[in-house]
């Protein structure tokens, strides 16, 4: 499913956190989840109505009432001890890498020296995390976002009184589209314009599709009109995939430098990152008889330059080979299968004239987990899967 954020009243952590609310996300269980991960807190909805109509808010609470000074890397633990769905991880991190790189540049020191102020409160962390868990939750997989509004003036914060947007902020929104609003206060926070930086697949002046369920989120500031998440389905006729030719671009690099902490969590970032198809490591054996391999990394060509900066980035690599590549696909739609007597997503295909559907592996994944089973016992169950009626957006990896 594609969900399409309305940003023209602005984006914040909290805003997007209360319109997932709104479209029916229960955070209990993450609330539950990050206790667990050493971060007591509680996360409260209560339903709110200004200008933009019926709405939430979200208020973030922690137990404790001091909290430590918190790091990056500190919250990038928490987010891997956390017990979420990899998509869920995968997202979160590339969120708080954006915004410890903004940071970073903000205040002209290295990313790992950089400490939150406003942005480091157990409110953000559960922003962050809550946002991705809601997506996952709600089975988006495509976001778009439409234009930022653009706004001035300043405001006050644990550095003195700074420009608006202000510095990490403005970082964020480079490249990004934006518009004038004619504003005179913050519409856009630097963990909002993290979120967009990290998620939004794409920008656009409107949701294309079939128009689903409206969500609206309201920020702690009374301001009148809030965030509005719109989910969007795919026409019949956007989701058929038709089989055939097309291009794809990929990306090499012989690695022998990483620890294995630091290559899993290369691989973990660039399997999670839009711009990503697909990414594949080979091990060997490089020159001097060191231990190495070759990752590749697949995108679309239109994302080859963000997929090279991504790799890049988490690896260190001083090379990267680029090929364009001509792969053949089938034609596939999205649907639906019941599996262990559970309606889940699916992808159907057909190959010598035979139909076939395959539930996605996430989908899977929750099941087995949530009924205490392997993977492996659903595929031997012995439990027919039906094909059910097309839902949802086709698979692009």
């Amino acid at each position: 499913m594609e969900m399409y954020w309305d940003c023209a009243n602005g984006i914040s952590g909290d805003m997007t956190l209360a319109a997932l609310a709104h479209l029916g996300v229960d955070f209990a269980p993450l609330a539950a989840c990050l206790e667990r991960a050493g971060v007591a807190c509680v996360i409260e909805c209560r339903e709110e109505n200004r200008a933009g109509g019926p709405g939430f808010c979200v208020d973030v609470r922690w137990r404790e009432e001091e909290q430590p000074l918190r790091h990056p890397a500190d919250i990038a633990a928490i987010f891997r001890r956390a017990d979420v769905a990899e998509r869920v991880r995968g997202r979160a991190l590339a969120v708080l890498d954006g915004l410890t790189q903004a940071e970073a540049h903000a205040h002209r020191i290295p990313a790992e020296q950089v400490h939150f102020h406003e942005v480091g409160a157990v409110d953000t962390l559960v922003d962050i995390l809550g946002v991705c868990w809601g997506l996952e939750e709600l089975g988006v997989d495509r976001v778009t976002a439409s234009p930022l509004p653009w706004f001035g003036g300043s405001i006050e914060c644990a550095h003195g009184r700074i420009p608006l947007p202000a510095p990490a902020t403005a970082w964020l929104m480079q490249g990004k589209p934006v518009r004038p609003s004619g504003a005179q206060t913050e519409l856009v926070t630097p963990t909002g314009a993290a979120l967009v930086h990290a998620l939004a697949d794409g920008f656009s002046e409107g949701p294309q599709g079939l128009l689903g369920r409206l969500g609206t989120g309201y920020g702690s500031r009374p301001a009148p009109a809030g965030l509005r998440i719109w989910e969007v389905r795919e026409t019949p006729a956007q989701a058929q995939v038709h089989g055939g030719r097309e291009e794809v671009c990929q990306l090499e690099c012989h690695l022998d430098h990483l620890s294995g902490e630091e290559l899993g969590a290369a691989i973990e970032a660039l399997a999670a990152a839009p711009a990503v198809l697909d990414v594949l490591w080979l091990t060997g054996t490089g020159k001097k008889n060191r231990p190495s391999g070759a990752l590749r990394v697949l995108c679309a060509p239109a994302a080859q330059e963000e997929a090279l900066r991504l790799v890049f980035r988490h690896t260190h690599s001083l090379g990267v080979r680029i090929q364009r590549l001509e792969r053949a696909v089938l034609p596939r739609t999205a649907g639906a299968a019941v599996c262990d007597g559970e309606r889940m997503p699916a992808k159907s295909y057909e190959l010598e004239g035979r139909p076939y559907v395959r539930p996605e592996a996430d989908a899977l994944a929750r099941h087995a987990a949530g009924h205490g089973l392997g993977m492996p016992a659903l595929r031997f169950s012995g439990d027919a899967r039906q094909t059910l009626p097309e839902e949802g957006k086709h698979e692009t990896r």
